[in-house]
C-alpha cells in the first residue's frame, strides 16, 4: 500500500494527462416502461410497452471515457466508427457532454451505431426489473476506405496524447472498429512511440497484441494461451503462469485481474500480486474492468516507467474498481476524492 501523500501526488497529475480511447463505442439506451399503463393493442394481440422515460450513456469503450473524465483526466480523445443515425448523434452528444473530444470520431452512412437497448420494466409500488437486452450491432466487415480513415485518424492523434487505451470489445472478428489491420497498426505504433503508454483490453483477442500493455482477466488470459480451454475456474497458480507467458509473448507489462483477489502484475521480469480491496457492501461488477483500465492508464501516464510504477498503477486500479462496483444499478465511476477516502479507510483498518 502506498502513502496518502504519494497517492495524492499521482491523482493530482491526472488533470495534465492526454489519453486517446480507440475502439468499440456503444450507446447504452435505458428505456423505462410503465407496465401499469400498458393496454391491449387494437391492431395486435399484444399489450403495449409504454416508454415513459429514456436515459442514454456511452458504453463499452465509452465506459472507459466515463471513468477517465470522472478521474479528472484533463484531455480525453475518442476514436471510433459510428453511423449517421439517431443513436450515433446521441452517442456524440453524450461524449461531448462528459467533456470528451470527438474530433476523431468517424461517421459512416452504411455503419450501424452499436447500441444496447435495455428495457427497464416498472410495475406497481415502484417494482422495477431489467428485461432482456436488444443488441444492435454491425453484421458486415468494415470497408477498406473506412479502415484507412481509422488508421489515418489514429496516426494523427498519437502525437497529441500521452497514452492510448484500446477497447477491442466486439466478440466477432473484423466486425468491430479494431480490425486485424487496425490492431497491427496499433502494435507498430507502440514500437514507434515507446515513450507513450499503449494499453489494450480485449475479451476474445488479447493474445493477438504485441508491444503493448495488456489487461485480461484470468479467464481471458487462460484462453489466450490455451484457446481450446473450456473450464470454469482458473486458480492462482494457473493465473500466474498465464501472466508470465503473456508477458513474454507481448514483450510488455501484463496485468491479469482476479476479481476480488486483486491483480497480478508482470513487469521487468518480476511478478507481483496486488491484493484486492475488501468490500462489505453489495456489489455490481458491471463495468469494473473498464474502471480498472482507466485507473491503471491514468496512473501509468503520470509516472516514469518502472516495476514500482506498474504496481502502484494496479493499486490505484483496485481502488477505483472497489468504488465503482458498489454503485448498484449503474455503470459507476470514481472521483479522486472518493479514491482518497477509500485509501484512508484501508489505512484505518
Amino acid at each position: 500500500m502506498i502513502s496518502e501523500a504519494r497517492l495524492k501526488t499521482i491523482l493530482d497529475q491526472f488533470h495534465d494527462q492526454r489519453i486517446l480511447v480507440i475502439g468499440d463505442f456503444y450507446l447504452d439506451a435505458y428505456w423505462y416502461i410503465d407496465k401499469v399503463r400498458s393496454t391491449l393493442s387494437l391492431e395486435t394481440p399484444w399489450h403495449t410497452n409504454p416508454v415513459v422515460d429514456q436515459r442514454y450513456s456511452p458504453g463499452a469503450a465509452g465506459t472507459v471515457t466515463n471513468n477517465l473524465k470522472a478521474l479528472d483526466v484533463g484531455t480525453v480523445y475518442t476514436l471510433s466508427v459510428i453511423g449517421e443515425d439517431g443513436f450515433g448523434r446521441t452517442l456524440l452528444d453524450c461524449l461531448k457532454a462528459s467533456g470528451c473530444l470527438t474530433d476523431f470520431m468517424i461517421q459512416v452512412p452504411e455503419w450501424v451505431t452499436p447500441t444496447y437497448l435495455k428495457p427497464m420494466h416498472r410495475g406497481y409500488e415502484g417494482v422495477e426489473t431489467e428485461g432482456p437486452r436488444f443488441d444492435i450491432e454491425n453484421q458486415s466487415p468494415m470497408e477498406e476506405t473506412v479502415e484507412n480513415a481509422v488508421i489515418d485518424a489514429l496516426q494523427a492523434c498519437i502525437p497529441l496524447v500521452d497514452g492510448v487505451i484500446v477497447g477491442d470489445q466486439m466478440p466477432l472478428e473484423n466486425l468491430g472498429v479494431v480490425t486485424n489491420r487496425v490492431r497491427e497498426e496499433l502494435c507498430k505504433l507502440a514500437l514507434a512511440f515507446p515513450e507513450k503508454i499503449f494499453f489494450a483490453d480485449s475479451r476474445t483477442r488479447i493474445g493477438a497484441y504485441r508491444n503493448v500493455i495488456i489487461k485480461p482477466n484470468r479467464f481471458e488470459a487462460k484462453r489466450a494461451i490455451q484457446p481450446e480451454w473450456s473450464g470454469q475456474e482458473v486458480d492462482m497458480a494457473e493465473a500466474k503462469l498465464c501472466t508470465v507467458v503473456l508477458a513474454k509473448q507481448t514483450q510488455n507489462t501484463v496485468y491479469v485481474t482476479l476479481g476480488e483477489n486483486g491483480i497480478l502484475v508482470y513487469c521487468e521480469d518480476e511478478l507481483t500480486h496486488i491484493p484486492g480491496i475488501p468490500i462489505d457492501d453489495e456489489i455490481d461488477p458491471v463495468g469494473a474492468g473498464d474502471s480498472v483500465s482507466a485507473g491503471l492508464v491514468a496512473t501509468l501516464c503520470s509516472l516514469r516507467p518502472s516495476q514500482e510504477a506498474a504496481a502502484e498503477a494496479a493499486y490505484v486500479g483496485n481502488l477505483v474498481a472497489s468504488i465503482t462496483v458498489t454503485k448498484i444499478g449503474t455503470t459507476g465511476t470514481a472521483s479522486p476524492t472518493e479514491i482518497l477516502e477509500r485509501h484512508r479507510s484501508l489505512v484505518n483498518l
